[in-house]
């Protein structure tokens, strides 16, 4: 079998074996979130500035399959198929993913799932069982026209999976990631036009149902973001209520 995803998991065709995690917080906390939104809504960027204000932990799956996927396996040549036309990845392996790597977690954030109300159901009887239930879900409401700029202007560190924008949010030194000095990229499924009008498609048809689910549950809060920084200060109104009434 090969290491992959660095700590999280040893990998080879089809199976995934999670170990001691990198997602890991001593910090106590009632918030246990997941973050939705279309790709270049900002959650990524959002997940950062939570960790730091709120100590929740971001889980970000988009991170761990990109991981995956440069693995010269089966799985990661599956995983890197499926990613590089934007579909989905199946319910059965998002599911693995989440079960295990929740198992030694207090207060975290997820960020890229679920995906559809099956993996919600899903999740929620994983919570159920653990009586951890979801406290809230964050749906970041974004124009698709900025989501296409911010696509375009987006950079990451591959490592690590910070998220910069040249114009919002950009580095200290351009092209080289603030905390270790590493250069940056662009993701290969941000330059293909087709591929981001599939990941936008994807998106509607199968995540915003979502917004129902959650709305049902009465944890559902939808924040209007033309850019990060006014999205994250409604999100902290918002929070700092919820985490009051707890």
């Amino acid at each position: 079998m090969l290491k992959c995803i660095h700590k999280i998991a040893i990998c080879n065709s089809n199976k995934i074996t999670y170990t001691s995690s990198r997602y890991y917080s001593t910090q106590s906390s009632s918030l246990r979130m997941t973050i939705i939104g279309a790709p270049g809504s900002g959650k990524g960027t959002q997940s950062t500035k939570l960790k730091r204000d709120y100590g929740v932990v971001p889980i970000s799956t988009g991170q761990i399959l990109r991981e995956a996927a440069e693995e010269d396996t089966p799985f990661g040549k599956e995983i890197a198929k499926k990613l590089k036309t934007g579909d989905l990845i199946s319910n059965d392996i998002m599911a693995e993913i989440i079960q295990k790597v929740l198992n030694n977690q207090n207060n975290w954030l997820l960020d890229g799932y679920p995906r559809n109300p099956e993996q919600a159901e899903h999740l929620d009887k994983v919570l159920k069982e653990k009586d951890i239930p979801l406290t809230v879900a964050l749906y970041l409401d974004v124009p698709e026209n900025i989501l296409q700029e911010r696509i375009q202007d987006r950079w990451v560190h591959p490592k690590s999976g910070r998220v910069y924008n040249s114009v919002f949010s950009p580095p200290k030194v351009k092209g080289i990631d603030d905390v270790t000095g590493e250069p940056l990229v662009k993701r290969s499924d941000d330059n293909d036009e087709k591929v981001f009008q599939n990941r936008i498609k994807t998106f509607k048809e199968s995540t915003l149902p979502l917004l129902k689910y959650y709305e049902k549950q009465g944890i559902l809060y939808t924040i209007s973001s033309p850019t990060s920084d006014e999205g994250y200060i409604k999100i902290k109104k918002v929070l700092d209520q919820v985490v009051h009434k707890e």
